[in-house]
């Protein structure tokens, strides 16, 4: 036996695990503490606010899909349409009040089903299953990116900043935030390590979860353009890689993944709905429709009285969003300045409402947070206290099914 066989053997005996185990759990520590302490405090706000709160008021209209309260607290609003896809697919025509399940995209609801068939779980059940462990992998992929764009530090605050974030709730619920947010960390971080085909594949998965995942062409388009660039002119003590016909290929069909995914949902629509954009025309059943991205934002900045009350939060996060876009442009990390520009504009183009919900999965955003607060320990933990009271008061909103926390 080796020395080095002896040490392993002797390490195992005394019950140490391996060093590469102990250096995973303290990296990625932060991870199970902050998700589980989160998880555990919403759980006990929203119940609460049924058994204190829900019984002196009418407001809201909450779900029943479980006998048990402590699941009912998670499937509210869009859930009934996700639910609705598991149970009876995409519809032909619209509802009465011009609105269609077309407006969803297929990704979430059909893992939640097959989860289901698979295991005997209710639908909900499903969905709330896949929605945690999405956002545990998330949590996971935005620790990783954010060591590897900026320092552990970074990394850890991140990871708190969105477990705390208000209406973070969400990435618990029955709602495809989770999966979305993991798929597309997970793609920026292939992209990264250049493995193109992964890349698309996941990035894919983000297109079939919300239609937004096509902006992960961007960064994925600048990555390869670097790729070309260190190809034909390495930089100084760079040692030179060609392309290779091979890569070339992964390249080429990396992209053409997310594409093609979206494309054949398309098709699939045209086959049952005679539109292939549907999913877009169908927008105006919820009165939404593409303006110039920032007339919302200075209208309420101007007329704010004509901003919804359930608007005013979405109008605050909006202009957040756009001060963290000029930091992290600052940064000049411009795969994650594109794609986060893309996922921020694109939904103010249809208005401010519900905005603090889809801010949530700008992971370029929140990692320029975490790095501005990093090295200012007092302004991070006021930061996360803030945004963590927050948090709670948006939980009794949303178990109330106020639409302040939709």
């Amino acid at each position: 036996m080796s020395q080095e066989q002896a040490g392993r053997m002797t390490g195992f005996m005394r019950g140490s695990a391996p060093r590469p185990a102990l250096d995973a759990l303290s990296t990625y520590a932060i991870v199970p503490c902050a998700f589980v302490a989160s998880r555990l405090a919403l759980l006990v706000v929203g119940l609460l606010t049924q058994v204190h709160i829900r019984p002196l008021t009418t407001a809201g209209n909450p779900m029943h899909l479980s006998h048990q309260q402590a699941l009912n607290i998670w499937g509210a609003w869009d859930t009934g349409w996700y639910l609705d896809l598991i149970l009876n697919g995409y519809q032909r025509a619209p509802t009465a009040d011009g609105q269609a399940n077309w407006a969803f995209f297929p990704a979430f609801p059909a893992l939640a089903k097959g989860l289901a068939l698979l295991t005997g779980l209710t639908p909900l059940q499903a969905m709330l299953t896949i929605a945690n462990v999405s956002f545990f992998l998330a949590l996971v992929l935005i620790h990783r990116l954010a060591r590897a764009e900026f320092d552990k530090k970074t990394a850890d605050l991140a990871v708190v900043l969105l477990c705390v974030a208000p209406g973070s709730y969400i990435f618990s619920s029955a709602y495809t935030e989770a999966l979305f947010l993991a798929a597309v960390t997970g793609s920026l971080l292939l992209m990264r390590r250049q493995r193109w085909m992964a890349a698309g594949t996941v990035a894919a998965l983000a297109v079939l979860t919300r239609n937004l995942g096509v902006g992960l062409l961007l960064p994925y388009a600048w990555m390869v353009l670097e790729r070309l660039r260190a190809a034909v002119r390495p930089a100084p003590g760079e040692p030179a890689t060609p392309l290779r016909a091979s890569e070339i290929l992964r390249i080429g069909f990396g992209g053409l993944i997310p594409v093609a995914a979206l494309l054949a949902f398309m098709l699939y629509l045209r086959e049952r709905t005679g539109d292939a954009l549907a999913f877009l025309h169908i927008q105006k059943g919820w009165r939404r429709s593409l303006d110039a991205p920032f007339s919302a934002l200075f209208d309420g900045l101007l007329h704010p009285s004509r901003t919804p009350d359930a608007d005013l939060l979405s109008l605050a996060a909006a202009w957040l969003a756009i001060g963290l876009l000029v930091a992290l442009a600052l940064t000049r990390k411009w795969p994650l300045f594109l794609l986060a520009l893309f996922l921020a504009l694109v939904p103010l183009a249809t208005g401010v409402a519900s905005f603090s919900r889809y801010a949530l999965v700008i992971a370029p955003l929140w990692l320029v947070l975490a790095r501005t607060l990093a090295d200012r320990p007092r302004a991070a933990m006021t930061c996360a206290s803030v945004l963590a009271v927050l948090n709670g008061f948006m939980m009794v909103a949303w178990t109330l099914a106020l639409p302040v926390a939709a």
